[in-house]
């Protein structure tokens, strides 16, 4: 019987019925969907809606904090701006005035020069709020004032409203070819490491081979390396063979095991080998396969804006100070946080690949003082001689740092091009540099990387250093003859990696798609597509023969592989939310390590030769001066020694002239960059004045 039957009794009528099968056809209408039979079997997973977001979001938030060592070793000169009479020309007692009525100066003597937290200056030792300091500082008795270029110019954080350094997120996003030693041959990076030196070393009573490169060469003990353009000396002649053998690393260093990065060891006789330099290379070999050497270079996925003082100015990120931070130095932490997000959907590197690193980059903004208040300076009166093509910023404004330049460290030789540490020695006028860098540029030259499609890694030689200096330094001679240039200026390092992504630590399978096409006579390209994505091919594999492949898988984020490789940022609101905790290193050029004593004889007195009193006053305020002595203290009673008593030698009228030894210092570097006024970090020589004798 249908269900949709239904029978009726005739009782149910009359009682007095009698009853007679009867059928009612009923209609049923179903007005709602049928609850399943079986229980609720599918659930939906938080976790697993989380993890699904996160491998697909391509969008990162940026924020973190920068730990400064800053200090101004390099400064303009140790000139102290006060509140004297215009019209004054000299003081006898404090030395030669600067005669600006813009920014009245005057000359600090070295034994007032002190180095506090590293950075060098001096004490106010008048009470003046009147008097007009660098950086538009009201001056405080006993406040530690620096000389320019003083805090509002080289710290992270800055107080006049025009940042002193730039930040941007960047990626390497091409590459390129560069000469590093000069020739005539056209021998570039490409053509692989050059050697620029070829030593003797004995071990165990053996006789090895070692050479030096222009830069680091990324070797290991028993690393198997192509030697190209040597000279095979050998005897027979050409036994060695050196266009077809390959060799292997027998040890890192010289013969003390020094410069590891730079120099290493072959076990063959140095009598049978030697190079030509600019023209003899070196290349890693793995499985027979040579690597492949390049510079990346860095775009910008941020940018600067125009701020309303002039010069470029950050406008996708917020910086402020970290919350009691300090350096071990006193520098200020500064916090900052990006604004903009930065999306990396459909972006590729340098190799096609999907990016898997960005670079947190920081850049000198040569812009960082208003343009209209510049003038109040004491230096830029002097500069105003210059060349308006060296002195102006494109927008007329006046400059006070010289334009970036970036290059490597490299090995001291004048021969090899890009040595950032030699920029400004004339004995390396021939040498190429990346020149004329500005804050608001969108593409940087960025490091020197080793590839081999055997190991599908990039493994980093050398990183960009970007110098600067300031104007009054670097053309000192133009504005007075009388001065040498000072070429030293500052470097730093402007790139940290941030590391977005992982590369697995295994290649896969190599996958042959192309027996595939053979067997089955495939034609159509979208059949080889096809067979590419059954077999998981991403398109930055690299293909080592037609339709063969070979690649390492990007781990996503939250996975790791067998060493432990990988990465997991916090996730939130759509986001990947990465920190940054960088230290920011603003270091000298070449710090002089060494000295001698340089001594200057002047005579004092009525028959004195002209010019010996302003001789001797300027030594007392060169930061070079060490001491003073009389060639017979007992010919002028008035004076002990080696004691300063200025009033005593300015007035001594005496007919026999007295005679003076001053002793100073010649900081001497490893490159010919002028004069330096103070020594480098391994130089300490003790300071002349406590600051109780200020104070």
């Amino acid at each position: 019987m249908e269900k949709t039957n239904k029978i009726l009794l005739n009782k149910t009528r009359t009682y007095n019925s009698v009853n007679v099968n009867s059928q009612i056809q009923i209609d049923i209408e179903n007005t709602s969907k049928p609850i399943p039979l079986n229980d609720i079997d599918t659930t939906v997973s938080q976790f697993e809606q989380f993890e699904k977001e996160r491998k697909e979001s391509t969008i990162y938030r940026f924020y973190g904090q920068v730990t400064p060592i800053i200090s101004n070793p390099l400064f303009n000169d140790n000139i102290k701006i006060n509140n004297v009479d215009p019209d004054q020309k000299e003081d006898p007692g404090l030395g030669t005035v600067v005669q600006t009525p813009e920014s009245p100066t005057k000359k600090i003597f070295s034994s007032d020069i002190f180095e506090t937290d590293g950075w060098i200056g001096f004490y106010n030792d008048e009470l003046d709020e009147t008097a007009l300091q660098f950086n538009d500082n009201k001056s405080a008795l006993c406040e530690f004032i620096p000389f320019d270029p003083g805090y509002d110019r080289l710290r992270i954080l800055d107080s006049d409203g025009i940042p002193n350094y730039l930040f941007k997120i960047t990626y390497p996003f091409r590459s390129k070819d560069i000469e590093i030693v000069q020739n005539s041959s056209g021998i570039s990076l490409k053509d692989g490491i050059p050697v620029i030196e070829q030593f003797f070393v004995k071990l165990n009573g053996r006789n090895y081979v070692g050479f030096k490169t222009a830069i680091n060469h990324g070797l290991s003990t028993n690393d198997e390396i192509e030697l190209l353009n040597f000279n095979d000396d050998s005897i027979p002649s050409g036994s060695l063979s050196l266009t077809q053998r390959t060799f292997n690393v027998f040890k890192l260093g010289n013969q003390t095991n020094d410069l590891k990065f730079r120099t290493f060891i072959i076990d063959i006789n140095p009598k049978d080998i030697s190079i030509d330099v600019g023209i003899s290379t070196i290349k890693r070999v793995v499985q027979n396969k040579p690597s492949t050497y390049y510079v990346r270079e860095f775009k910008s996925l941020t940018s600067a804006a125009i701020g309303d003082k002039g010069g470029a100015y950050y406008k996708d990120y917020d910086i402020y100070p970290a919350a009691f931070g300090t350096s071990y130095y006193n520098d200020k932490v500064a916090s900052f946080n990006f604004k903009k997000d930065v999306n990396v959907d459909g972006l590729k590197d340098n190799l096609g690949r999907p990016l898997s690193e960005l670079y947190f980059t920081t850049i000198k903004n040569d812009s960082d003082t208003d343009p209209t208040s510049i003038n109040s300076q004491y230096w830029n009166l002097a500069i105003s001689g210059l060349s308006p093509t060296i002195r102006l910023n494109d927008d007329g404004s006046t400059r006070f740092w010289t334009r970036i330049t970036a290059g490597y460290e490299t090995e001291n030789n004048e021969n090899i091009n890009y040595n950032i540490r030699a920029f400004g020695d004339p004995s390396y006028v021939g040498n190429d540099w990346y020149k004329n860098i500005d804050e608001s540029d969108e593409v940087f030259d960025g490091d020197i990387v080793e590839y081999n499609e055997n190991e599908l890694i990039e493994r980093r030689l050398e990183l960009v250093h970007h110098r600067v200096n300031t104007l009054y330094r670097e053309h000192l001679n133009t504005i007075d003859s009388s001065y040498e240039d000072k070429k030293e200026g500052y470097l730093y390092k402007p790139f940290k990696k941030i590391q977005i992504r992982e590369f697995a630590n295994y290649i896969n399978p190599i996958v042959d798609i192309q027996s595939l096409i053979d067997q089955y006579n495939i034609t159509s390209q979208t059949e080889i597509e096809n067979l590419k994505k059954s077999f998981g091919v991403p398109d930055y594999a690299t293909v080592i023969a037609p339709n063969v492949y070979k690649w390492r898988d990007l781990l996503e984020i939250g996975e790791v592989d067998s060493t432990g490789g990988g990465v997991d940022y916090p996730f939130e609101s759509g986001a990947h939310y990465i920190n940054i905790n960088d230290r920011f290193f603003f270091q000298r050029q070449d710090p002089p390590c060494e000295f001698v004593i340089v001594t200057e004889e002047i005579e004092l007195g009525a028959n004195a030769p002209p010019g010996d009193e302003e001789r001797f006053l300027s030594y007392l305020a060169d930061p070079t001066f060490l001491n003073y002595s009389f060639s017979d203290p007992s010919s002028f009673s008035g004076l002990g020694g080696g004691v300063l008593d200025l009033d005593a030698i300015i007035n001594y009228n005496n007919i026999t002239p007295i005679k003076v030894t001053v002793n100073l210092g010649d900081f001497i570097g490893e490159y010919e960059l002028g004069k330096r006024d103070i020594a480098g970090g391994c130089l300490d020589l003790p300071q002349q004045k406590d600051i109780d004798d200020v104070c």
